[in-house]
């Protein structure tokens, strides 16, 4: 393992265990990992392909840069598994509505002739050891701000 050691983090994960509410101990992972995939999420964001220009689809334009305003951090719906993953906000209430990221990231052959390009896969894959491997700068603050909270 690294050499990083963090004052209070047993007590830290003591107090998230010893919550009585799931939901309680459900949305503070979250928390821990929405800090986590920001590296990732800004990867991904820079590896977005960028479109030369307006994109018409069914009577809607979707301006370039759309789809890389449309990704986001989102909480898995699972209940008694929490995660969070990255994706394009999709849907036709969303102002950045990012429905054409699976055209791009699987191809698109009928009348379009769109190929296959993995961009979230090729931006994501070399952070995630390091995200495994090692703390970043967010959490620790995190967990020094929970310790003191808690007055650990």
């Amino acid at each position: 393992m690294n050499g990083i050691e963090i004052e209070g983090l047993e007590g830290v994960i003591g107090e998230i265990k010893a919550l009585t509410n799931d939901r309680m101990k459900r949305l503070e992972i979250i928390k821990i990992l929405r800090l986590q995939v920001k590296p990732i999420l800004a990867a991904v964001k820079a590896n977005t392909p960028v479109a030369d220009e307006p994109i018409k689809f069914r009577k809607k334009t979707y301006y370039p840069e759309n789809l890389k305003k449309s990704m986001a951090i989102k909480t898995s719906p699972s209940k008694r598994y929490p995660n969070v993953l990255i994706g394009p906000r999709k849907g036709p209430n969303k102002v950045n509505d990012g429905f054409y990221a699976f055209f791009i990231q699987y191809g698109y052959l009928w009348n379009y002739d769109i190929p296959a390009n993995d961009f979230i896969g090729d931006a994501a894959g070399p952070l995630l050891g390091s995200v495994d491997s090692k703390m970043s700068v967010e959490l620790e603050k995190y967990i020094y701000k929970k310790a003191e909270s808690l007055n650990l």
